[in-house]
């Protein structure tokens, strides 16, 4: 093992993936240093398992935290640990909270997904140019409210706006409320998790599955959704491209994720020389 740090977390999109969504060879070889040097390398993201690059995957030598912290991956099985799923009475009230927003709103459920097809996104015309652009297509749509009628269990919700104005009216209308956590990953959408549901959280259960004290995790991260685990991990580190409230929180500031800073951060906590 290489010095203290036993486990390293990192955030995916703004993080060890540029702005081209891709991870640059040095990233890339820095964590592959890492694991061969005995640190559980631990993919933390807001994405899907589908939806995780094989790269990325393929590194993970015990867990995957994805959706925010709702769920944890067994890997290399693949196996799911931890799964936090709305409750019924929770999830239909929102559903139809989220509906007098003008955004679109999409349900994650597993490793699948689905958009509504009975909000004001839809109806605006929102879904079809998200769908074609930021979120790639592929999912489908459905009425979501009546899938939890008929038993599917959601463990995320996500709305996308097009308009800012209204994306900051629902964000300040949803998180006050003390049964929900309320985040961001992007600019132009809010997630929303049952309560005390976070990358921090998932965080301590896998380093508790790994019997690796807090005070040993290494976390990196760039938007709202990272917070928890930056302020958690005993050395939580912001990228350069951060938001300020992120680099407030963090223990140390490294570059932007186009210019490496991953890649340096890991070099200079383990103590390699410069790939």
């Amino acid at each position: 093992m290489t010095g203290t740090i036993k486990i390293i977390a990192f955030d995916l999109d703004g993080t060890v993936l540029n702005s081209g969504k891709e991870i640059t060879a040095r990233t890339l070889e820095a964590a592959r240093k890492a694991r061969s040097a005995g640190v559980y390398i631990i993919p933390a993201t807001g994405r899907q398992l589908d939806d995780i690059p094989r790269p990325l995957k393929e590194l993970a030598s015990s867990f995957i935290i994805t959706n925010n912290g709702a769920q944890v991956y067994k890997m290399p099985e693949g196996s799911l640990e931890l799964s936090a799923c709305y409750k019924t009475e929770t999830a239909l009230p929102l559903i139809r909270d989220l509906r007098n927003f003008n955004g679109m709103i999409f349900g994650a459920c597993d490793t699948a997904g689905v958009f509504d097809n009975k909000g004001r996104g839809f109806e605006s015309g929102v879904t079809a140019r998200k769908m074609t652009n930021s979120w790639r297509g592929g999912y489908p749509l459905a009425d979501i409210e009546s899938l939890i009628r008929e038993g599917k269990r959601f463990i995320k919700l996500v709305m996308l706006f097009e308009d800012m104005a209204e994306r900051r009216r629902a964000f300040d209308a949803f998180l006050p409320r003390e049964d929900l956590y309320v985040t961001y990953f992007a600019g132009d959408n809010i997630e929303i998790l049952p309560a005390g549901i976070n990358k921090g959280t998932a965080l301590e259960f896998a380093a508790g599955k790994l019997n690796i004290d807090m005070k040993n995790v290494m976390a990196l991260g760039d938007s709202d959704n990272d917070k928890e685990m930056i302020q958690k991990a005993g050395l939580g580190v912001a990228m350069g491209n951060a938001e300020e409230v992120l680099k407030a929180a963090a223990d140390e500031v490294t570059l932007s994720c186009d210019e490496d800073g991953a890649a340096l951060a890991i070099e200079k906590a383990l103590g390699f020389a410069g790939l």
